[in-house]
């Protein structure tokens, strides 16, 4: 497929993949590709929808309307799949007949399960129950109503407070059947510390997507657009924030043991004094899509289908061009970690795999993640693999065997510390934790 397509929420050019929706890799939203863009390609290309499922399968009957010109029925459609009002439907149905992409991230695809009603007929119980039978049929009746009405708040309850929950939170997932709440008081992941919170005042993020920690354990994060550093110091308080001069949009951050800050942004790669801001040194021929610092202090810095090794004042020492076709991998590389012995880890940009380069950039292997929408990655001082999605974090071993998985939410950035305490960027949070797995 080719074509590109900008982001509907962060404007950033997309390469058209050939799927219905896809990933912004810029600002991690989920977006309906244009639909003139597969119409280009194939004259039926939603005709056979066996292999969609979710919100691509509502989306392609959408856009297989908007062609037939049925933009009443591609309404409907789009607003009893997502449970939208009209006026949304109706905004999002022809942005996407205007060619228009449509960021979609806080859509869910809406129950078919039709409601069950319950009629009790008073009149019925009173002519099947005499004297006291009657008196405790009619009470069994209004308790098994009320059981019923219960179960239902209950239901209600759970779901809706998982729609809107507020507050992050990260727990093991049960690694067999045991009741939820003893997985719980056995989970290896306890949260240490909690800064930040929702706000545009000192301390606060609407939007903060990655997390770096320095040598003296300061920690750095900033939102998406516009840029702007927050700095804390190891206990959490606040210590300073500041904007680059240049960029608007921030792609990833990484901290060196010095307090020295590294920026990969819209205009290239920055390093920074991170207290206070200076700008130290700048790269703005690279078009960075991730950074990671190896254990000596080289920069690895994804672009695509290539990665370049640069080195403290961001001066190439090494560009490897042919990475992705080496790899086999049709869009290349998003972000990148790298282990205690240089080997580098990086996320496809569009397949759902890991890729891994020795320290010279030679490729040796990939292996899937098991996420849906990877976000960040990050590896401990034990070698273990984090793979970040939004509402999950999969934990791999070097040759991508799966260890444990995390529930999470809005989670984004990844680093640990050298201590491995894990830091997570939790919009609009960043959370400290602590990891107790077994060696």
């Amino acid at each position: 497929m080719t074509g590109t397509f900008n982001c509907a929420s962060c404007s950033a050019p997309l390469d058209f993949t050939g799927a219905v929706t896809q990933k912004c890799d810029h600002c991690g939203s989920t977006v309906i590709a244009p639909h003139e863009m597969f119409y280009a390609v194939n004259p039926v290309p939603f005709d056979d929808r066996s292999s969609l499922k979710g919100r691509a399968l509502k989306i392609a009957e959408v856009q297989r309307l908007i062609h037939a010109g049925n933009k009443i029925e591609a309404i409907k459609v789009f607003r009893e799949s997502f449970g939208t009002g009209l006026k949304e439907a109706k905004d999002a149905v022809e942005a996407i007949e205007r060619g228009e992409s449509v960021d979609i991230s806080g859509f869910r695809v809406q129950s078919s399960i039709t409601p069950v009603k319950i009629h009790l007929d008073t009149r019925e119980i009173g002519r099947a129950a005499k004297g006291v039978g009657k008196v405790v049929a009619v009470i069994g009746a209004l308790l098994a109503l009320g059981g019923v009405l219960v179960a239902a708040a209950v239901v209600y309850f759970t779901f809706s407070s998982r729609e809107t929950a507020a507050v992050p939170t990260l727990s093991a997932s049960p690694a067999s059947t045991a009741p939820a709440a003893k997985a719980e008081q056995s989970s290896p992941f306890s949260e240490l510390m909690r800064l930040g919170g929702e706000g545009n005042g000192e301390g606060r993020f609407k939007d903060n997507r990655h997390v770096a920690v320095d040598g003296k354990g300061r920690i750095y994060s900033s939102d998406y657009s516009p840029m702007q550093v927050q700095v804390f110091d190891a206990d959490g308080t606040f210590i300073n924030r500041w904007k680059p001069e240049q960029g608007q949009n921030l792609y990833d951050l990484a901290a060196d043991r010095d307090g020295n800050l590294f920026v990969a942004n819209d205009r290239g790669v920055f390093k920074f004094e991170g207290v206070t801001g200076k700008l130290l040194a700048k790269e703005d021929r690279i078009q960075p899509r991730g950074l990671a610092l190896s254990s000596d202090g080289k920069l690895i810095v994804t672009e695509g289908k290539s990665f370049s090794i640069v080195d403290k004042d961001l001066k190439l020492v090494k560009k490897i061009e042919n990475a992705a076709e080496a790899a086999s991998s049709t869009f290349g590389f998003d972000k990148v970690a790298v282990d205690g012995d240089g080997i580098i880890y990086m996320l496809g940009r569009t397949e759902k795999d890991v890729f891994k380069f020795n320290a010279d950039g030679k490729f040796l292997n990939r292996f899937p993640h098991s996420g849906n929408s990877a976000n960040a990655i990050a590896v401990d001082p034990a070698g273990r693999i984090y793979v970040g999605n939004t509402s999950n974090i999969n934990i791999l071993d070097s040759s991508g065997q799966k260890l444990s998985d995390l529930k999470a939410y809005q989670a984004f950035g990844l680093t640990f510390n050298s201590e491995g305490e894990m830091f997570l960027a939790s919009r609009p949070y960043v959370i400290k934790y602590r990891i107790d797995l077994e060696q």
